[in-house]
C-alpha cells in the first residue's frame, strides 16, 4: 500500500538514503484482514454445525459491527536498533459488515461479504526517513469478498467442507481496507454438534504466503460453544494468524495475530444475534489491544427430509386399527360389537374377554361362540365350556362335549364297545379311541390316582400277548399321561384278545 506507514504495526525499516528516493511501501497492510464466517454460521469466524436438508433452497443475510482499538501503528527503529512507536494511525476503527450465502443443493454453499469503515480515528503520521504516512480516511469502503465451498461430508455430529473465498479489490486505499491486489484462500473446515456443544474450526491458506507475498497468510478460527437451553450459546472463539511483510528495503518477515474472543449467541427462530470480544495480540496489521463485535443474522430456507410414509394409524397402540377402533385414543380390546371395539373394558377375571360379553365374569374362561358360554372356563380342556360340556370332567366332542366309548362312572370306566384287536392283531379303531378317551379323561382328573389295564393271555402266545400289551402302552404314553398313573398288565385269567379297563384307588 504505497501510503501506509513504513513501518507500520511492527513494520520496520532502516536508514533509507537520501539517494535512494522514496520507495514504495510494503502491500498487504489491511485493518480488517480476517474473513468473518458466512452469515449462516453459528460463530464468528468459524463455519458453525449444519443440519443436513434435501429439499429447498437454503440462505442467509447478515450484518455485523466491529469496533477495534490501536489497529495500526507506525513503528521506528532508532540509531540504536530500539523499536518505538511515532504514531498510531488507527487508534479506533468502527467497521460494518453486510453478507449473505445461498445453498442452493445441500452439499454446496455461496457467501460474500461487503465491509464499510463507517469510523476511524487516528494519530497523524510521522515522517520516518524519506517517507511520511498516509493519514486514515473514512467512511470508506472495504474489498468485497466472495466465497464457495462444498460440504463433503455433511452430517450434525460431524460436517466437513472445503472451499476458498477471494478478496476482489474494490476498497479504498486510504481507509487501510484494501492494498488493492486480488487474493485469495483456500478453507477447509469441519463443524458439528454434540449434545450440548457446538465446536467448529476453518483453516485458511492463501498460496501466496509460501511465496513470501506480503499480506497473504496462514490462519485458523475455532469456536466451542456450549447450549444453555434452546436459544442461548455461551463459548470461546479464538483465531490465529500469520501474516507476511516485507518492509521499503524488501525485506521479508511475519507478523502474528492471536484474538481469544469470548462469544454469546441466541437463536430466536430463523434469527440469530451474537456477541464477541476479547483483547489482541501480535503485531499483525488490524491486531487490536481490544475488539468488540455484534452480528445480527436470519436463516431461512430448506426443507428437512420427508418422514418415511406410515404405517396403517394405530395412535393408542392396542393393535386394533383407528379406522376400526371405536376408541382410537384410548388402548382398548377387541370386541364383537364395532362400538365397543377397542374400548377399554373391564375384565375381572383377566381372561381378556370383556365383563359384559363374559357369561362368567368372575372365572376365567375361554372365548366361545355361544354367548352363554363365553368366556367360561374349560374344565377338560376339551374346548367346550363348562355351560355346554354334558361331561365336564371328561374330554369330549361336540355336541355334547361327552367321549364317545369310554365314560367315567362312579365305579370306574365303561368301555363301549369293548376294546378288541381285529385279525391283524391291531387294535380296532373304536378300541384305540377308547384308550385315547381314556387318557385324555385321567389327564382331566389329577384326583384318579391310576388306571389297570389288563390284557388277556389264556389260550395266546406270549409273544402275541406281548405284543398287544405294547401297542396300548404306545397309546397311553402319546397321550401325555404319567407313567405312574397307568398300568398294563398280562391276565392268564382273562381269554385271549380280551381287555379289562379298572381303576386302581
Amino acid at each position: 500500500m504505497g501510503a501506509a506507514a513504513a513501518a507500520a504495526l511492527g513494520m520496520t525499516w532502516g536508514s533509507v538514503a537520501a539517494a535512494e528516493g522514496p520507495r514504495p511501501l510494503a502491500e498487504g497492510v489491511r485493518i480488517d484482514g480476517m474473513q468473518v464466517a458466512s452469515p449462516e454460521s453459528a460463530f464468528t469466524r468459524a463455519e458453525g454445525p449444519h443440519a443436513p436438508l434435501t429439499e429447498g433452497v437454503e440462505f442467509a443475510v447478515g450484518a455485523s459491527l466491529d469496533f477495534s482499538h490501536g489497529a495500526l501503528r507506525e513503528v521506528g527503529v532508532d540509531s540504536s536498533g530500539a523499536k518505538h512507536t511515532l504514531a498510531t494511525i488507527v487508534d479506533n476503527a468502527l467497521i460494518a459488515r453486510i453478507g449473505g450465502s445461498i445453498t442452493p443443493v445441500h452439499w454446496l454453499s455461496f457467501d460474500l461479504s461487503m465491509p464499510f469503515g463507517l469510523l476511524e480515528t487516528g494519530d497523524k503520521p510521522q515522517p520516518y526517513g524519506p517517507i511520511t504516512p498516509g493519514a486514515v480516511t473514512s467512511p470508506a469502503q472495504g474489498d468485497l469478498r466472495v466465497g464457495a465451498h462444498a460440504r463433503v461430508y455433511d452430517t450434525l455430529p460431524v460436517g466437513v467442507f472445503l472451499g476458498g473465498r477471494f478478496w476482489a479489490p474494490t476498497g479504498v486505499e486510504s481507509s487501510y481496507l484494501s492494498d488493492k491486489n486480488f487474493r485469495a484462500e483456500v478453507d477447509l473446515g469441519v463443524a458439528g454438534e454434540l449434545s450440548s456443544v457446538l465446536y467448529g474450526c476453518t483453516f485458511n491458506v492463501a498460496p501466496g504466503f509460501f511465496a513470501k507475498r506480503a499480506g497473504d497468510r496462514i490462519a485458523a478460527g475455532c469456536a466451542v460453544h456450549l447450549k444453555l437451553g434452546q436459544t442461548v450459546t455461551l463459548g470461546l472463539e479464538p483465531s490465529f494468524a500469520v501474516f507476511e511483510q516485507v518492509d521499503v528495503k524488501g525485506d521479508a518477515s511475519t507478523a502474528i495475530l492471536i484474538e481469544p474472543l469470548g462469544a454469546v449467541r441466541f437463536k430466536l427462530g430463523g434469527f440469530r444475534i451474537g456477541l464477541a470480544g476479547g483483547p489482541g495480540l501480535g503485531g499483525a496489521p488490524g491486531g487490536t489491544q481490544v475488539r468488540g463485535m455484534l452480528n445480527l443474522a436470519y436463516v431461512g430456507g430448506g426443507k428437512p427430509p420427508k418422514p418415511p410414509p406410515a404405517g396403517p394409524a394405530d395412535r393408542d397402540l392396542d393393535k386394533i386399527l383407528d379406522q376400526d377402533d371405536a376408541c382410537p385414543d384410548e388402548a382398548g380390546t377387541a370386541s364383537r360389537d364395532p362400538k365397543r371395539n377397542g374400548c377399554p373394558a373391564r375384565d375381572r377375571d383377566g381372561d381378556g374377554i370383556p365383563d359384559d360379553e363374559d357369561f362368567c365374569a368372575d372365572r376365567a374362561g375361554i372365548p366361545y361362540e355361544d354367548p352363554k358360554a363365553n368366556g367360561c372356563p374349560d374344565t377338560d380342556n376339551d374346548g367346550m365350556p363348562d355351560p355346554i360340556d354334558q361331561c365336564k370332567n371328561e374330554p369330549g366332542g361336540a355336541p355334547s362335549g361327552c367321549p364317545r366309548f369310554a365314560r367315567l362312572t362312579t365305579a370306574g370306566f365303561v368301555v363301549t364297545p369293548a376294546i378288541e384287536f381285529g385279525k391283524d392283531e391291531k387294535l380296532t379303531p373304536d378300541g384305540r379311541a377308547a384308550l385315547e378317551e381314556i387318557a385324555g379323561t385321567m389327564r382331566a382328573n389329577p384326583k384318579i390316582e391310576q388306571v389297570s389295564i389288563g390284557v388277556g393271555t389264556k389260550g395266546a402266545k406270549a409273544a402275541l400277548s406281548d405284543k398287544r400289551a405294547q401297542e396300548i402302552l404306545l397309546i397311553l404314553r402319546a397321550g401325555n399321561l404319567d407313567e405312574s398313573r397307568y398300568e398294563v398288565l398280562l391276565r392268564d385269567d382273562l381269554k385271549a384278545g380280551n381287555v379289562l379297563v379298572r381303576l386302581v384307588h
